[in-house]
């Protein structure tokens, strides 16, 4: 293994990718078309031409239907510019931190004109896929598990960061430090993570099921409600590389310590389906 992959992924794979084709050529197959009904999703269909990656390029987010990978990127993004909006921010410059193949940063390009849309993953063959296929306005770089962006201060306008902190199992506060370094003030960060109360929702069909309860170390660390002690929980597959764990937090260690570093503007459950989200603003 070279250094490298110690502290992000993929770093020495020079990459060969296929593709699919655009969403819209996947709409009228999607097994779960119906869940849809309530997006206004056609003009961006027709908007977006780009190519899809296949399920194994994208994390397997949404398995064989591809639509709904693509829907579901656009309903998160319109979310995201309604909670800017409600908080008075007009994103010139967004990052997608940790954005995977751009399931979100996709929509971000397309729904506003003008914006600067960054990305970062620290998986190569996800930044390498985006540069290859996304809008031209998209820029994404690899990052890694070291609290450090090459980013100015004040700069970003929001920052995304979905299923990020969830399996950031040390340095968060120095995460939290570095995001609010690059958000200019008044700027708004949206990270999603498991809290005690994902442990309570979770049910077998979950995705995150399986690999929190046949963890070794879960029979000891959760009780048989699943309450665990202590302000988090970490369940660490053993590797070299960072990130190979799951991580839940109380809600109340986290609005009492996150907030030390951010206004907590939001708190949602389940937003919108597994995972909760803290809608934080840097002070002004």
């Amino acid at each position: 293994m070279i250094w490298e992959n110690l502290v992000c992924l993929n770093s020495d794979v020079e990459p060969s990718f296929e593709v699919l084709g655009p969403a819209r050529d996947y709409h009228a197959t999607d097994s779960r078309l119906g869940d849809w009904t309530a997006l206004d999703y056609k003009a961006a269909l027709e908007r977006d031409t780009a190519p899809l990656p296949l399920t194994s390029d994208r994390e397997g987010y949404y398995g064989p239907d591809h639509f709904s990978y693509w829907a579901s990127g656009l309903a998160d993004a319109r979310y995201l510019l309604e909670a800017a909006a409600q908080l008075g921010v007009d994103p010139q410059y967004y990052l997608d931190m940790g954005c995977a193949s751009g399931r979100v940063l996709r929509h971000m390009a397309h729904e506003r004109q003008g914006m600067r849309a960054l990305g970062c993953d620290i998986n190569r063959l996800h930044v390498e896929w985006c540069n290859r296929y996304l809008p031209a306005n998209c820029t994404v770089f690899q990052n890694h598990s070291i609290p450090s962006l090459p980013l100015p201060d004040n700069s970003v306008d929001i920052v995304s960061a979905y299923s990020v902190f969830t399996h950031i199992e040390a340095l968060e506060t120095a995460w939290l430090m570095e995001l609010r370094r690059i958000l200019r003030p008044g700027g708004v960060a949206w990270i999603t993570v498991h809290s005690e109360l994902t442990l309570q929702d979770m049910t077998t069909d979950w995705p995150l099921w399986n690999p929190t309860m046949s963890h070794p170390e879960a029979a000891t660390k959760l009780d048989a409600q699943r309450n665990f002690v202590g302000d988090r929980m970490v369940l660490r597959w053993h590797s070299d590389r960072s990130y190979a764990s799951n991580v839940f937090y109380k809600l109340d260690y986290l609005k009492k310590t996150w907030s030390r570093f951010f206004e907590i503007a939001d708190v949602r459950r389940r937003f919108p389906t597994f995972q909760d989200v803290l809608i934080l603003r840097k002070p002004a």
